[in-house]
């Protein structure tokens, strides 16, 4: 009664408790900011009970100030600090000294709980700002593939609009050719077959850069088409695409050697197939121009292998890493061209034949492409002479 009244007028609350178990009772259901505790309770005594708050993760915080009416001995000081007390102060308390100390441990509660609320609010503002910003990257993902949809369907439409035209047209300068050929003595007549010529070189490769763009539309949503067929000749293929590229290595200055045997059959596409090889041919011409070009096939272990070796300008481990990505190009397109499509499209039908196409260059030295494809259902091991890729 003579701690409550010395409290009173202070603004703060005081809650009374008469043994230690009740204390310990209010302290589980509610905050205190400081304990005034008598050494001397029924049942629990005082230490016992500061020794059983200290216990409490949540409990061992609040500060303990013990009261005792007996004198002040060392020992009783000493098992007070031990069981977790900040302070101890004999009956009867000064009252100016009593509210001062009272005063500067509720303070002190109330600028640790004001803390602790602006931390929360801290918190509760990095949570919200975190959720916006994961928000917001979940909006630009989604734009983003909505982006990609509308390109790979504008690159689609595109293609196909742009064959369209492009097949009759090449149709017609085929018909026009035969009927120049028809008459090849007049002067005239060898000069237009000159312009022809190169008409439909510029409509084959605007057709090639066409296809590219389809297949690279249905590459990225999966629809790469394939059509496999028995005892397809990869040598006959080979042999086939080079003697259509005969004109173009003369150009280049690039005299082809081939290495073909008769026969190397497999269950693949033929197309497709021709495809890749037009499309590696195409560029060791093209990087190689002014040296020798040569194309090996062979069959090891149920393996197929074509290997394209140019000795043009090569590449460097960079580029290397790069190569077979979407519109990458080893060197400037100002130079050499092309989308940067046709090892990417190459790769991927030779993956989606299970198989695989390695390089291997040096700088100022050429490059050498392999092509590894399996003649029937996938081997369960590599191919002969080398690990997996």
């Amino acid at each position: 009664m003579a701690l409550e009244r010395q409290l009173s007028g202070s603004g703060l609350r005081v809650v009374k408790a008469t043994s230690g178990e009740e204390a310990l009772r209010q302290l589980d259901d509610q905050d205190f900011a400081l304990i005034l505790m008598d050494v001397r309770m029924p049942g629990l005594d005082g230490f016992e009970t500061a020794r059983l708050i200290r216990q409490h993760e949540p409990l061992r915080r609040v500060p303990l100030i013990f009261l005792s009416g007996a004198s002040r001995e060392e020992a009783s000081v000493v098992n007070g600090y031990a069981n977790g007390a900040v302070d101890y102060l004999r009956k009867p308390v000064e009252p100016e000294a009593l509210r001062a100390k009272v005063r500067v441990f509720v303070d002190l509660y109330l600028e640790r709980e004001a803390l602790r609320r602006e931390r929360a609010q801290e918190r509760r503002l990095l949570e919200e700002r975190r959720l916006a910003v994961e928000k917001d990257r979940e909006r630009l993902l989604e734009e983003l593939r909505e982006a990609v949809r509308l390109r790979d369907e504008f690159l689609s439409v595109a293609s196909h609009e742009l064959k369209t035209p492009l097949t009759p047209l090449a149709l017609r300068l085929r018909l026009l050719l035969q009927e120049l050929e028809a008459e090849p003595d007049s002067p005239g007549t060898r000069r237009l077959l000159r312009h022809l010529e190169t008409a439909r070189q510029q409509v084959r490769r605007l057709t090639v850069l066409v296809d590219g763009l389809l297949d690279t539309t249905h590459i990225t949503s999966g629809r790469i088409a394939l059509c496999h067929e028995e005892d397809v000749n990869l040598a006959a293929i080979v042999r086939n695409v080079a003697a259509s590229f005969e004109t173009q290595a003369e150009r280049a200055g690039c005299p082809m050697g081939l290495e073909v045997p008769g026969h190397v059959l497999g269950r693949w596409d033929p197309l497709r197939l021709e495809q890749v090889v037009s499309n590696l041919l195409s560029n060791a011409l093209k990087f190689g121009a002014g040296s020798p070009v040569h194309l090996r096939v062979e069959e090891r272990e149920g393996w197929g292998r074509l290997v394209v070796r140019d000795q043009g300008i090569g590449m460097d481990d960079g580029v290397r890493a790069r190569l077979f990505r979407r519109f990458e190009r080893g060197v400037s397109e100002r130079h050499y061209g092309g989308l940067g499509l046709g090892l990417f499209i190459s790769q991927q039908i030779v993956q989606a034949m299970g198989g695989r196409i390695l390089v291997e260059s040096t700088p100022g030295q050429g490059a050498t492409f392999t092509v590894e494809l399996p003649c029937s259902a996938l081997p369960e091991s590599p191919p002969p002479g080398r690990g997996p890729s």
